[in-house]
């Protein structure tokens, strides 16, 4: 092997083990969030229900801490295929037409990434106007989960892009 392409394979390594990193972190901060939504969402309830005290801050807090469990649960759920996946029909084909099938879906899902952190930042640079309706915070900080996750699932889809254009023309050579 020349220097060249072993230089390409480390790289190679490297993502995917950069991707295999993101998912641990990405599980277990998701997972803090949604304990600490739960906690808050409890705390709420008790109060209100045995003490008959409102805290005006819990639905903010639960608002932000929903859309980062929900936005990072998700670009960890697209990388390790956890999702829900209708595959039915793509179980019954060959196995080069579902490699082109995963080739096209994973395609326009980078598309839809890519979308999601386009347009992820004018919704965080519109909410920096919009506080919370509680406490002097902007709602962008909720929001940034949009992009943030939608760079995270770029970088996941080229990953998976590279690893499914390299079995196809590894099938080729055969």
């Amino acid at each position: 092997m020349d220097s060249g392409a072993h230089i390409l394979n480390a790289g190679k390594k490297q993502m995917d083990l950069l991707a295999k990193r993101l998912v641990w972190i990405l599980q277990r901060l998701a997972g803090l969030l949604f304990a600490g939504l739960f906690l808050v969402t409890v705390l709420n309830i008790a109060l209100r229900n045995l003490g008959g005290i409102t805290w005006l801050w819990i639905p903010g807090i639960s608002r932000l801490l929903f859309i980062w469990t929900v936005f990072l649960g998700t670009a960890s759920l697209y990388e390790t295929e956890d999702h829900l996946i209708m595959d039915f029909l793509v179980n019954k084909m060959k196995e080069s037409r579902r490699r082109k099938l995963n080739l096209v879906i994973n395609s326009i899902f980078l598309a839809f990434s890519l979308i999601l952190v386009i347009y992820g930042f004018i919704v965080v640079r519109v909410r920096m106007g919009i506080p919370f309706e509680t406490w002097n915070f902007p709602t962008a900080y909720a929001y940034l989960a949009v992009p943030v996750s939608g760079v995270i699932m770029v970088f996941f889809c080229i990953n998976k892009l590279r690893k499914l254009v390299k079995g196809a023309a590894y099938e080729q050579r055969v």
